[in-house]
């Protein structure tokens, strides 16, 4: 199994924590640093896959880091609906913290999904991925994909103790929003400056020789749906702020928001059934970019803000 090379600055937390041991050692005690807490990026990756589980393990491996060569719309399985790889957003094949990071994450499910009003399996979590963020269809949760999929994922959890319902890091940071409104024109400006030496002028990406993209499409026919967490402009800030440019993230928030409003005001696929999501409006976060809420505000503060301090989660 390749070890992540790719380096990414933390923002405070990892000075944090090393404070926080050098006050300990000063004081003469005894310090162990757990590995998921070691600061530094990518997450620390378990040593070994154990013989019984090595080949799906490695299996879900491949799937994840190449999901169109396998399951893409062109192969026989054809699951996935565009070209994106899962690794295109859980970046370094989900151990990447604040980069939608997956290290810990079986420890979280079963568990309540607010979208679905109801609790759901990791399996139903992978789902909602594979028909929003690659725009497809569902996987059975017996098929051997579904299985290595799932194994790669408890692997990357093995060292993570089980009481941790959540590891710090997974998914994205909280990111405080800006007192206005996201503004489209004004991410447009950030985008052509910072963003399309990897995406490209016209945000379509770019790929590697096998077909895979090396840089993802960020709208347009090969990118997520509007149904996607990545079509929330609070997501997406989030996930832009902490690690674009990749390698070496400069955005500040307010730029973050705009050109994540940018990205979200640009044509992609739109999903069918949308107004079934979050069957408790009250549940619903007020950035959800659809309708209906369970307010009469304008649309376009739900989408761009805006946004109440309590509007729910991110």
């Amino acid at each position: 199994m390749p070890h992540p090379t790719a380096h990414h600055r933390t923002r405070g937390t990892s000075a944090v924590l090393v404070l926080s041991v050098l006050a300990l050692l000063a004081a003469g005690v005894c310090v162990v640093v757990p590995p998921w807490l070691a600061p530094h990026d990518p997450w620390h990756w378990p040593h070994e896959v154990p013989a019984d589980r090595a080949a799906l393990v490695r299996e879900g491996e491949r799937l994840f880091n190449e999901t169109a060569l396998h399951v893409g719309p062109t192969t026989p399985k054809a699951v996935s609906g565009n070209g994106m790889a899962c690794r295109n957003c859980h970046l370094s094949g989900g151990t990447v913290r604040n980069a939608m990071g997956l290290v810990g994450i079986t420890r979280r499910f079963p568990q309540f999904n607010a979208r679905a009003g109801k609790k759901i399996l990791l399996e139903d979590r992978i789902n909602g991925c594979f028909e929003r963020s690659l725009n497809g269809r569902r996987m059975p949760n017996e098929s051997r994909e579904m299985r290595a999929m799932v194994a790669y994922m408890g692997w990357l959890s093995d060292e993570v103790p089980a009481e941790m319902t959540k590891m710090p890091g997974q998914g994205v940071m909280k990111l405080p929003d800006p007192p206005r409104a996201a503004n489209p024109e004004l991410g447009a400006e950030v985008f052509a400056r910072k963003c399309v030496s990897c995406h490209g002028p016209q945000g379509q990406g770019s790929r590697n020789a096998d077909g895979t993209y090396l840089y993802p499409p960020l709208w347009g026919p090969d990118s997520f749906n509007n149904g996607a967490g990545m079509h929330r402009v609070r997501t997406a800030a989030a996930f832009i702020y902490r690690n674009m440019p990749l390698g070496d993230p400069l955005l500040n928030v307010e730029d973050a928001y705009d050109v994540a409003a940018f990205l979200n005001s640009q044509p992609r696929p739109q999903r069918a059934g949308l107004e079934r999501d979050y069957p408790d409006r009250k549940l619903k976060p007020f950035d959800s970019p659809y309708a209906p809420w369970a307010d009469s505000e304008d649309p376009r503060r739900h989408k761009y803000g805006p946004f109440p301090q309590s509007s729910g989660s991110r």
